[in-house]
């Protein structure tokens, strides 16, 4: 697994862990369900299992189910400058698509 993370999610990430001193300290990038573009990504502060596979960067430790990596690829972190949107190398080509199949907007 490689993640691509731009540094200032990174200084993020490293003062939610700190603030969070009794929580894990492994990120991981997680599969949240099936919107009407496409696969949805969140991150939560967990412990990695055997049944995850890791990469570091810059002293984090971000995790995922081997799983959900063979199925969706590498993650992309990007900061909004309001949180962070995840996606997929697998599922990149479907961000920015429109909601006109849901009939009636995103949810």
């Amino acid at each position: 697994m490689k993640i691509t993370v731009p540094q200032t999610a990174i200084d993020t990430l490293k003062s939610i862990i700190e603030e969070n001193s009794d929580a894990p300290k492994d990120v991981r990038v997680y599969f949240a369900g099936i919107s009407c573009s496409g696969p949805s990504f969140g991150l939560a502060l967990d412990a990695k299992t055997p049944e995850d596979v890791h990469y570091e960067e810059q002293g984090i430790k971000f995790i995922m189910a081997k799983e959900e990596f063979d199925q969706f690829g590498d993650p992309i972190i990007e900061d909004t400058g309001t949180g962070f949107r995840v996606i997929t190398e697998k599922t990149k080509h479907l961000v920015g698509g429109d909601c006109s199949t849901c009939g009636g907007g995103c949810h």
